[in-house]
């Protein structure tokens, strides 16, 4: 049967659909006030960069993890487009921990909302510090409401290696140091279930879900900057998550959203510890639904304090954009729960 056929039609889920906005799910964060992990050098040059393009490669693999979809120099795509920009330089290395990270699926599977992760690299023409960073796992978790004791302590235990390498290869020049929490937003995920009748092969009928979510996105605008089988990973043969028939991970790009945010006017280049958006999605074995999560662009908002009135307008508008895109593929809104523990 066909993808169509199988997914019940939005128009009779309407009676049904929560809104994402309405109900604010009870979270206390932990005490963590630290957002990002940053460590700054002075007078580098894209001779530096390409040093560092290697550094996440075999180097980071020696400590766990694997590089998966990079996206070099974005800065020249933000010039090509308006013929300006402040930055000269800013990339993104997407990063995956399988031995540490995936088994954590089978716990909570909103770990995929920062699953891979980035980390990032970028430098203002106006001061040419050179800045590498990645949001920290305190973060990362309580964006997701992750509060499993288990779970956090094996995620951010995750991260220590990845920090005691770029400590080992740049400590003795980089100044370490940390971007602030300045708030959390009251709806900081994002969270929708696709009901489907059970298809006679659940792997061609996520495939189709797969093409059309994408064509989807591709048609209003978006970039499909990776992809991230997370039962079949591209670091092991082994099925990591044995208890779902299906769980990717996207990340999804919008080049004009991410140039007003970080480039051009007040450039907030260290919000790309964001970017691309991870958005997953799974169906449990035994399950007729397919489950999907995102961050909200707006998490971001709160947690940088950003104010610049164009940013939030951009922010505003793919919080509402991307859950219509969802809807119109039969989502219905439903709370930020880990859906392993109702």
């Amino acid at each position: 049967m066909k993808l169509l056929k199988q997914i019940v039609p939005t128009i009779l889920l309407g009676v049904t659909i929560l809104t994402p906005l309405c109900v604010a799910d009870e979270f206390v964060p932990s005490n963590n006030k630290n957002l990002a992990v940053e460590y700054t050098l002075e007078n580098k040059d894209i001779t530096f960069d390409k040093e560092f393009f290697e550094f996440t490669k075999k180097p980071l693999e020696e400590v766990g993890f694997y590089l998966s979809d990079p996206h070099h120099n974005v800065n020249l795509v933000y010039e090509q487009l308006s013929g300006e920009t402040s930055l000269s330089q800013l990339s993104f290395s997407s990063l995956v921990n399988d031995k540490s990270a995936i088994p954590l699926f089978n716990k909570d599977p909103r770990i995929g909302g920062f699953t891979p992760f980035n980390l990032v690299i970028y430098r203002k023409k106006s001061d040419m510090k050179t800045v590498i960073t990645h949001i920290t796992p305190e973060a990362a978790l309580d964006i997701l409401h992750i509060t499993d004791k288990d779970v956090r302590e094996q995620y951010i235990n995750m991260f220590k290696p990845l920090d005691a390498a770029i400590e080992k290869e740049y400590g003795a020049d980089a100044k370490k140091s940390y971007t602030q929490i300045q708030g959390y937003a009251k709806y900081n995920m994002m969270n929708f279930e696709i009901p489907f009748e059970k298809p006679d092969d659940i792997d061609d009928f996520f495939d189709e879900f797969q093409e059309k979510f994408e064509t989807a996105f591709q048609t209003n605008g978006y970039i499909i900057a990776g992809f991230y089988n997370m039962k079949y990973s591209f670091n092991s043969k082994k099925d990591m998550v044995p208890n779902y028939s299906n769980f990717v991970v996207w990340s999804l790009c919008h080049i004009p959203f991410s140039q007003t945010i970080f480039d051009g006017k007040n450039a907030l280049p260290r919000a790309a510890v964001f970017a691309p958006c991870s958005m997953y999605a799974y169906v449990k074995k035994g399950e007729n639904k397919i489950v999907i999560g995102m961050p909200t662009l707006t998490s971001w908002a709160a947690a940088l304090g950003i104010t610049d009135k164009d940013k939030l307008k951009k922010i505003e508008e793919l919080d509402t954009e991307i859950p219509a895109i969802i809807h119109s593929l039969g989502g219905v809104d439903v709370s930020n729960a880990n859906p392993l523990a109702q």
